[in-house]
């Protein structure tokens, strides 16, 4: 059903974009599904009521043009699956819409400025160009690391980057190609390390785009941390229990100090690997905030990071 928004001599005036606004922080607040999801879930609702298939059909674009701010019309039953098919009640969608109505409206000869234009959502082949550069970016880091030796990882800031700008499932996706892809260059033993980087794929993309623990320098930061603890309580058992507690690069050599210090191989292990992966996760975590500050407005939708988000709609 089409809900007018405003008399015909004003209709250019933005009275629905409390609305699209709302639907926005839905959508955020769901994970952030694609808007080919949010179509096909809104399709399978109207199956589920006996709609006619071809009624019942949704197409992406549409589903995304709800999402639009600067309109003068709303398609009120489809706001209402789409609400459904995220989370909210029709109460939800009756007071977005009773507020939307409440809102004073200028009159007819008061300009208004022009709604900016909306920022097209990725596509797939971008998403998939950024995940395989992300993955080289990976590889490249650690063919740095062996070949100096140094006591740092360097093979999750692509990790990172595609964990906040595309997702917490497709950075895992990038993470878990790392450590296979990587066993070709470096052999077996970096299989098992595939589950800290699909770990902080999660906790990186989970953090910023749910959590909205990106928002922030401080909050950024307290996340880096975060997903270093996570990665040694992950890390340090593979090391002591398949590698003698050997990282194989320059860590050993900390861990060697920490053993002649205390004596405990575990504890060793433990401190030596939570020093090396603070330096790597905060690198990789800032590394990460810069580049996709660079990214175009589409690939950093949802990302809600700091220094990089675009700028949200007026």
């Amino acid at each position: 059903m089409e809900v007018p928004g405003t008399p015909p001599e004003s209709r250019t005036m933005p009275r629905w974009d409390p609305l699209a606004l709302e639907l926005q922080a839905l959508r955020t607040s769901a994970g952030d599904p694609s808007f080919a999801e949010i179509a096909r879930r809104v399709s399978e609702q109207r199956l589920a009521r006996d709609v006619s298939p071809h009624a019942a059909r949704v197409a992406r674009t549409t589903v995304y043009d709800a999402f639009r701010t600067g309109r003068a019309r709303v398609n009120l039953e489809l706001v209402r699956d789409i609400s459904t098919a995220l989370g909210a009640s029709d109460a939800d969608v009756d007071a977005w819409v009773t507020r939307c109505r409440d809102v004073q409206q200028p009159e007819p000869h008061q300009a208004t400025a022009p709604a900016p234009p909306p920022v097209p959502p990725t596509s797939v082949r971008e998403s998939v160009l950024l995940m395989a550069a992300c993955l080289g970016i990976n590889l490249l880091g650690r063919l740095f690391v062996d070949f100096l030796d140094l006591p740092i990882h360097l093979d999750m800031v692509g990790t990172a980057i595609a964990a906040i700008a595309l997702g917490p499932w497709r950075g895992a996706a990038v993470g878990a190609s790392t450590n296979v892809v990587g066993a070709l260059l470096s052999g077996a033993a970096s299989l098992p390390f595939a589950l800290v980087n699909v770990a902080g794929a999660l906790a990186w993309g989970y953090g910023v785009r749910r959590f909205g623990l990106g928002r922030t320098l401080p909050r950024f930061l307290a996340l880096n941390v975060m997903v270093a603890g996570i990665s040694t309580l992950l890390a340090v058992p593979i090391l002591v229990g398949l590698y003698g507690g050997s990282a194989g690069n320059g860590q050993d050599a900390i861990t060697a100090t920490f053993m002649a210090l205390t004596d405990q191989l575990i504890v060793s292990v433990g401190f030596s690997n939570l020093l090396v992966s603070l330096a790597d996760k905060l690198f990789s975590g800032f590394v990460a905030l810069v580049v996709i500050s660079t990214l175009p407005a589409g690939l950093r939708l949802g990302s809600q990071l700091v220094l990089s988000a675009p700028p949200p709609p007026r």
